[in-house]
């Protein structure tokens, strides 16, 4: 899927253990991206031929123009295909020199051209039933995107260690616990010369790479042409299993709540896709 080994740079990985983010270029083939888009264009048509709905995955309209569903790759063999021969797992490797990398999860998003449906500013981290700062979000677009639609990052935020109540279908469904807090509200803060918001001009295939604590956002997509991105989680040596009601629901046959807080992700719907050499 890659033309080559990534040729990772010490500025790279500087910079993504400064800014808890990093975007890298080309590390997907065009053609297996476009591959990837079709097979997208196919299961949004109807997601319950695709197995998607019911039950295997979310599927939502999450507001003016946008989608999402969740999982795809546990039901429809071209986003299984992909991960299987994704290049992304080396380069967590070299990038977070790991031991070992495996695969957690994915979600893919369209908002569709003149979208203003905000993804408000959040962090993966409260939502996701692990902890370790070897869990990483390599989101790609399948579609070329600019600024205004791209996802974009508030620099260092991965440095804070709290974790906020997400605002996902489990978080929504819950009653918060008083002492949890909301992600806040980034917005005031770009005219504070101390803060560093980043988005990316990004063609289909380049990545960015995001820690699970990274505070980001979209601001929806007023252009022209629809925004297509596919986002997957990878985890490293330190990711461990904490299940908590909140957090984003599993496969059926590997319910988070069922797997012991603390262990090592052990099933096969979360493979180590790569291991270093010895």
């Amino acid at each position: 899927m890659a033309t080559s080994e990534y040729p990772l740079t010490d500025t790279d990985r500087e910079t993504y253990v400064q800014d808890g983010a990093v975007c890298l270029r080309g590390l997907y083939d065009p053609a297996a991206v476009a591959d990837l888009l079709h097979a997208w264009d196919r299961v949004s048509a109807d997601p319950v031929a695709s197995g998607l709905v019911p039950p295997g995955a979310e599927h939502r309209e999450v507001g003016d123009r946008a989608n999402i569903i969740s999982r795809p790759s546990y039901t429809v063999q071209a986003f299984r295909a992909f991960i299987q021969a994704s290049p992304a797992p080396a380069l967590l490797g070299a990038l977070l020199n790991a031991r070992e990398i495996g695969f957690y999860w994915d979600t893919i998003f369209e908002k569709r051209s003149g979208s203003a449906w905000p993804t408000t500013w959040h962090t993966d981290a409260g939502a996701t039933a692990v902890l370790g700062n070897t869990l990483v979000n390599v989101w790609t677009p399948l579609t070329p995107v600019t600024r205004e639609s791209s996802l974009e990052i508030l620099a260092g935020t991965h440095h804070n260690d709290v974790l906020y109540w997400p605002r996902s279908p489990n978080g929504a469904r819950l009653e918060k616990p008083a002492e949890r807090l909301w992600c806040p509200d980034f917005e005031p803060l770009r005219d504070d010369p101390s803060q560093q918001f980043i988005s990316w001009d990004m063609e289909p295939g380049d990545v960015v790479v995001m820690h699970p604590k990274t505070a980001h956002y979209n601001r929806g997509n007023p252009t022209g042409q629809r925004r297509v991105a596919y986002a997957t989680w990878w985890y490293g040596d330190d990711v461990v299993w904490d299940p908590r009601p909140e957090c984003e629901e599993g496969h059926p046959e590997a319910p988070f709540a069922e797997m012991p807080r603390g262990e090592r992700p052990n099933h096969p719907l979360f493979p180590i896709l790569w291991r270093a050499a010895a």
